[in-house]
């Protein structure tokens, strides 16, 4: 599944959201449904329009039957870039996670590079008991490289609270993301996110278990820095098998 990521980075939308705005899915949320069929993985493509924006999103919905949940955007700020890290890992990663734990429910979301617009629906849909009771919401944002070596959003809550009791992992003021509008709406949620080490005698602001992490990878964002070769699907398999996995089955 893993290896996946290759095949997801050569899709390319026709535009940004704006000019996939019709009513068909755009080629990257086409792709995740025939992988998800692929895998015999059960979806609803849960499509909607936001008057306020003129534009019609999808989100693909993955439904457990826990108190948890995991999201990753599908969504792409610059559609002529691989999009490998942000965040075409993650959606892939939160596939993986489906596989693995059948029962947790899972959303790939649109519209977060647009304002969090996927994530609203979401939210929407959580406060109106559409999941059952649920817990915590764990934000997979650029999930391609560093595995196990990785850091959170300050959103304090019990989701930061536990991840921070199983790893006592550093704690980042992160820019915008999809937990910004969950926790708007009296959501429990964090971003997690994993950098991979610096080389010896290199360092920077994010230090976890005595080694300085690779902060500047949070700015290859939206330009061509965010490429295939960026990333790695090992260092993906051990940060879900891990680290998400250890968060899920330890709550």
């Amino acid at each position: 599944m893993y290896n996946k990521i290759y095949d997801f980075c050569k899709v390319r939308n026709l535009g940004d959201v704006y000019d996939n705005s019709d009513i068909e899915p755009t080629p990257r949320v086409k792709f995740l449904m025939e992988l998800l069929d692929s895998e015999g993985i059960k979806y609803e493509l849960d499509k909607s329009h936001s008057l306020r924006r003129n534009i019609t999103i999808y989100n693909i919905i993955l439904r457990g039957t826990s108190d948890k949940m995991v999201v990753a955007h599908h969504d792409v700020n610059n559609h002529n870039i691989d999009n490998a890290n942000d965040n075409s890992c993650s959606c892939i990663n939160a596939i993986m996670v489906k596989k693995l734990r059948p029962e947790i429910n899972v959303i790939l979301l649109d519209g977060e590079e647009f304002g969090g617009i996927g994530s609203q629906k979401a939210s929407e849909q959580i406060n109106d008991g559409e999941f059952g009771d649920i817990k915590w919401v764990l934000n997979l944002e650029l999930t391609g490289k560093g595995g196990d070596n990785f850091f959170i959003g300050n959103y304090p809550g019990v989701l930061h609270d536990h991840i921070k009791s199983l790893f006592d992992c550093p704690i980042v003021n992160t820019p915008f993301n999809d937990s910004v509008i969950f926790r708007q709406n009296g959501i429990d949620s964090c971003v997690i996110n994993p950098i991979p080490v610096l080389p010896d005698g290199k360092e920077s602001p994010v230090i976890y278990r005595e080694k300085y992490l690779d902060y500047s990878m949070l700015f290859n964002c939206h330009n061509s820095r965010d490429n295939i070769a960026s990333i790695d699907p090992a260092d993906m398999k051990e940060f879900v098998e891990k680290v998400v996995l250890k968060i899920i089955d330890e709550a």
